[in-house]
């Protein structure tokens, strides 16, 4: 009993600042609560097939996930990488492991107004490399096409947050026992033998689960939207975290919004619940 009276404190505050707002969101979500039209009625579940039929959604929703296989992919790829370079000794490797973690330490916001210099169709750094390195010629406006738009917010994101699987996966790699190594070479295994049937899967349950957090951020993502691209050109780059603040910064639609929300918190427990399935499975 005393120590219920202990942890009570803990559990009040969980219950304020976590249960209330998510049964505050539900609650919300079954409303046409809408300022500007002064609306605030039950009306059930009806928010949710509007939203589905609403081809603003339906764009956020295909670009969210577009957005979070992509970059999830090109973190997983370059963060093991870079993480397997940083494991030998070389000269100016400590300098090297301090200077992959400043983009991570970077402000995203911050970040993405770097990337909106780097994308610019006039004097951007990736346009003047290319028509350095291959075509002289070369003009390519980033931002004002959908495709590029999409392809710059991607590059970016893996850009920033990279480094910080790759210090995730350098933490992992290091644990390694040496005796594995001792027997894999004593067997006969090369380098590449010794990757494929020790180091990787040693990590693999420390990479799942990094990827599966990393993979939440990614669908909740809302800075890259909102201070790179603004959602444009049109409506394509507009993920959902950023359509759902435009219904409630906006248009002031907090019955929409909620609804918005409810549906990203049921695909975030979907990945999370898939993540730590496979993460479960793993066993080295």
């Amino acid at each position: 009993m005393i120590s219920w009276l202990f942890v009570l404190p803990v559990l009040l505050i969980r219950i304020l600042t976590t249960l209330y707002p998510i049964i505050s969101v539900f609650y919300y979500s079954s409303l046409d609560y809408d300022l500007i039209n002064r609306t605030k009625d039950f009306n059930g579940f009806k928010n949710f097939p509007t939203l589905i039929r609403d081809v603003t959604v339906q764009q956020a929703l295909t670009f969210t996930f577009q957005y979070a296989f992509f970059c999830l992919i090109g973190i997983v790829i370059l963060g093991t990488a870079l993480a397997l370079l940083l494991r030998f000794d070389f000269n100016g490797r400590k300098l090297l492991r301090t200077t992959v973690l400043v983009p991570w330490g970077m402000p995203m916001i911050i970040a993405c107004m770097a990337g909106r210099w780097i994308f610019n169709d006039t004097y951007s750094i990736i346009n003047d490399m290319i028509r350095r390195l291959f075509n002289a010629n070369f003009h390519y406006a980033w931002m004002a096409e959908p495709f590029g738009a999409k392809a710059a917010a991607i590059l970016l994101n893996i850009w920033k947050n990279t480094p910080f699987f790759a210090v995730i996966m350098l933490a992992a790699f290091q644990g390694i026992p040496m005796e594995l190594f001792e027997s894999a070479r004593i067997d006969g295994a090369s380098g590449p033998r010794i990757l494929k049937s020790v180091m990787l899967p040693y990590v693999l349950r420390t990479m799942v689960m990094t990827a599966v957090f990393s993979g939440i951020a990614q669908l909740n993502s809302f800075d890259i939207a909102y201070a790179m691209t603004r959602g444009g050109p049109g409506s394509s780059t507009a993920l959902l975290a950023y359509r759902l603040y435009l219904f409630a910064a906006k248009n002031l639609d907090y019955g929409s919004a909620s609804a918005l929300s409810v549906m990203m918190f049921g695909i975030t427990a979907v990945y999370g619940a898939i993540g730590l399935y496979l993460h479960n499975r793993v066993d080295y």
